[in-house]
């Protein structure tokens, strides 16, 4: 059974069996903006190839998102809430009892969840797609091209290419060692697990920080030849880990005791 209702500035889905998911208007613009390429020129196959990516990009995020929920529930945890917004998507879990081998698989589902989903995409695209027709000369039987004239692929097509690519990158996006990825988290985890919390926050804030800069660039360059790059990690959390790491520096006598 489907409830749909306003809630904290969104719209609430809720479906038995699964947690409420939590839509807002920023993840539906932010995969708009994506598709520019696609419906720039207002033809009405970009515009519909772009609504179909659209869509998957939407329901790709919630995937991503309920590949958490569903191992988080496999080993115990309860999913609270699932979010879609610009920044991507969360899930909020509570459990009285967990390890950290159980947050590791609930991280790294995600993730694994995208690369599936874009590998089957591009095996979809490269063994369904139909071959291109071949023109014969009508006076020698032989084909008129040594190869085929370019051609736009057909709507579903081309958006499972699209789809395929963008999941790929989500899934190696969200393994990036920053805050507040997966990759980022898990990162953190296995440092802490060796170590202690503050070099945990130190290696993975700088590593957010660096990779943050380096993305924002890319989002610079891609802008100016006209097209989007989702950009994500974001410097802010990972530059406000690293300070605070640096604040929780042990002093002199502690780390001689």
């Amino acid at each position: 059974m489907l409830q749909v209702k306003p809630q904290d500035g969104g719209l609430e889905f809720r479906i038995s069996r699964l947690p409420p998911i939590r839509l807002y208007i920023g993840m539906p613009l932010v995969a708009l903006l994506l598709t520019v390429p696609l419906w720039r020129g207002f033809h009405l196959q970009g515009l519909a190839t772009a609504a179909l990516v659209a869509l998957g990009i939407i329901s790709s995020v919630l995937a991503h998102e309920l590949g958490h929920a569903i191992v988080a529930k496999r080993v115990g945890m309860k999913p609270v809430l699932i979010r879609l917004h610009a920044a991507g998507g969360d899930m909020e879990w509570a459990a009285r009892n967990w390890i950290r081998s159980d947050e590791q698989k609930v991280l790294l589902a995600g993730p694994l969840v995208n690369l599936l989903i874009g590998l089957a995409c591009l095996a979809a695209y490269e063994l369904l797609l139909p071959p291109p027709i071949e023109i014969l000369d009508p006076t020698t039987g032989r084909p008129l091209f040594s190869s085929p004239p370019p051609r736009p692929d057909p709507i579903l097509f081309r958006a499972l290419h699209w789809l395929g690519w963008i999941n790929l990158a989500l899934g190696a996006v969200n393994l990036l060692p920053a805050y507040p990825l997966d990759g980022g988290r898990m990162l953190h985890n296995w440092i802490e697990r060796r170590t202690d919390p503050r070099r945990a926050k130190f290696w993975v804030g700088l590593s957010g920080t660096v990779l943050g800069v380096v993305t924002k660039i890319v989002f610079v360059v891609g802008f100016l030849a006209g097209f989007l790059i989702w950009s994500p990690p974001y410097i802010a959390p990972n530059w406000a880990a690293l300070k605070a790491s640096r604040r929780a520096r042990p002093s002199g006598k502690e780390k001689s005791a």
